[in-house]
């Protein structure tokens, strides 16, 4: 199981630990709820993601 506190310490140590001791029993639990989920999927059932930039897409650059 991951470790949220220690991966949250070393991947943005300004985010205050009472926080993250807060949330980390959350995403405990949603990682043993879908792990046993993620495993029984095959690469078939997955959906291809596709994420795009709208802005780039459209040419607003926020210019």
């Amino acid at each position: 199981m991951t470790d949220w506190k220690a991966l949250a310490a070393a991947r943005c140590p300004d985010i205050p630990t009472d926080a993250v001791a807060r949330i980390a029993p959350s995403l405990e639990a949603l990682e043993r709820a879908f792990t046993p989920l993620a495993a029984q999927l095959r690469p078939e059932d997955e959906s291809a993601v596709i994420l795009t930039n709208l802005r780039e897409r459209t040419g607003d650059l926020g210019k």
